[in-house]
């Protein structure tokens, strides 16, 4: 049996690139081996479950502590010992057949490491939109691009917008697209509630690029037109912005309209329970949790920011600029012309099923 290396992008939170490798890991494990590096010493969502497939778990994590300078400090200097620690983790944990990164430009130092100890199938997958906004982190990424160039064998990313922003040369580059587990969304395994009143879901981690202050602005907006509205968002907190999104809606005064849920909540219930889905990141990737939204069959809102290849049919596209008004405005026109229905969209480009060929070939090097 094959030995695969799974680099995470950080810990096996319940975050987008996370439920992917997941998916990868819970259809593949019977052909391949599979080993997780990660770069967090915390416990996260699917740590456990992760171990019953028969792998280890390793772990080098990035600076853990709240000084933001050092943490800053940190992405540009900890490169050369990352690939000193991932070659001696090679050495004396291998021999590995696959090494497959999810770690974006950690994938530089990984890359050169996993070829320096003879891996043949070096992966790196890109799940962003790369925009750094200073001199100095342009110049590194650009760096580690090259390093990436010479030393992966495959560069896959999730959309054409991530490989061209990612790769140095995107025409190489294979896009896969980021699955969903259809055995988990799938509206035939929940109740649809007819529940009174519009329902709102957001899900993602709490950060800026996620944008979940413009959702209460939109939230504040929709208050003025419908009473009965309720907003939930699930996820987990990155650097201090879930209190900031707490605190705007205390000085709103929303807070009987808004509900927090932790990022292993059950997410398909509350999908089946909910109306419509907004999504007004300023950036994305790919985003996965559109399409397992679509997948339940709800009509989904989304900024300019998040890649066309996400709309099944059930997603409509605003820009952040058009202001949180015209956002509550189409998403309460939606709830009046449709209420709480639900609608089937095709997402089975998406499905792990359909999906886990081609990932299969790229582990066979072809």
């Amino acid at each position: 049996m094959k030995r695969v290396l799974m680099v995470s992008c950080e810990g096996l939170g319940n975050g987008g690139v996370q439920a992917v490798m997941m998916n990868i890991v819970r259809n593949m494990h019977k052909e391949y081996l599979f080993d997780m590096l990660l770069f967090t010493s915390e416990k996260r969502y699917y740590d456990d479950e992760f171990l019953t497939y028969g792998g280890e778990i390793y772990r080098i994590p990035r600076y853990e502590g709240s000084n933001k300078l050092r943490k800053k400090i940190d992405y540009y200097i900890r490169g050369g010992n990352l690939y000193r620690r991932v070659k001696e983790l090679l050495d004396v944990k291998g021999p590995f057949d696959i090494i497959h990164c999810n770690a974006e430009f950690e994938s530089a130092p990984i890359m050169k490491a996993a070829s320096e100890c003879g891996i043949p199938v070096r992966i790196t997958h890109t799940h962003i939109i790369s925009q750094k906004n200073n001199f100095v982190a342009t110049c590194l990424e650009n760096y580690r691009k090259k390093i990436i160039n010479i030393y992966a064998t495959k560069s896959i990313g999730c959309s054409v917008e991530a490989c061209r922003s990612f790769f140095l040369d995107s025409k190489k580059a294979t896009v896969i697209n980021n699955t969903y587990d259809d055995s988990r969304f799938n509206p035939k395994q929940h109740v649809y509630q007819d529940e009174d009143g519009l329902h709102i879901l957001q899900v993602g981690r709490f950060c800026d690029t996620k944008n979940q202050l413009f959702t209460v602005d939109v939230l504040c907006q929709i208050r003025k037109q419908v009473e009965n509205v309720h907003l939930s968002f699930v996820g987990f907190d990155m650097e201090g912005y879930e209190k900031l999104i707490r605190d705007k809606i205390k000085y709103l005064q929303l807070d009987e309209y808004v509900t927090f849920y932790p990022s292993n909540a059950d997410i398909p219930r509350l999908l089946s329970k909910s109306t419509s889905f907004i999504f007004p990141s300023l950036h994305e990737g790919f985003g996965i949790a559109i399409i397992e939204a679509q997948a339940m069959g709800l009509r989904c809102f989304a900024s300019t920011g998040v890649p066309r290849a996400t709309d099944c049919g059930g997603v409509t596209f605003i820009t952040l600029e058009d202001g949180a008004k015209v956002w509550a405005d189409k998403i309460v026109e939606s709830y009046k012309k449709y209420g709480n229905s639900k609608t089937e969209y095709d997402v089975s480009g998406y499905a792990i099923t359909n999906v886990i060929s081609s990932y299969k070939e790229l582990y066979e090097g072809r």
